[in-house]
């Protein structure tokens, strides 16, 4: 992905941002891919001083793409600090919270101008999404 993303898609596509979002915030969250922050020059100074692998090693599973990282940041005292996740938190061999599905609702769904008793109604929707008949169900909820 780009060294420097200017919109959703390019921070979406690169590692660079993220470490040095994380690192200028000590977070990641949706708020990162807001125009603000994808400006915030702390964040595009902190880029510049992030290496990414290109070719980091594959796992040995059956799929070829790469499915974590290792992260190493060094100060400048030379001391180093590691961490590495094969999977991130989400994704399907590590599963999901309801805790996470609910966090994210909350924060992306009210963006679309959906009023907040509609947000609340139709998260208990999709948390009893198992025993709805229809989909309209969720749908009147949404508009």
């Amino acid at each position: 992905g780009p060294r420097h993303p200017t919109d959703l898609i390019g921070v979406a596509h690169s590692p660079a941002y993220f470490i040095a979002a994380a690192v200028a915030d000590r977070d990641y969250g949706w708020i990162h891919v807001s125009p603000v922050k994808v400006a915030d020059p702390v964040i595009r100074q902190l880029i510049d001083k992030v290496t990414v692998d290109p070719n980091p090693p594959p796992y040995p599973d059956r799929f070829p793409h790469h499915h974590g990282a290792t992260v190493t940041i060094t100060l400048k005292d030379g001391r180093q600090f590691s961490a590495h996740v094969d999977f991130p938190r989400g994704s399907a061999p590590r599963g999901i919270e309801w805790a996470d599905v609910d966090t994210k609702y909350r924060r992306l769904v009210p963006l679309s101008g959906l009023a907040p008793e509609k947000v609340e109604a139709s998260l208990r929707v999709v948390h009893e999404f198992e025993t709805v008949k229809t989909m309209s169900e969720l749908t009147r909820l949404l508009s």
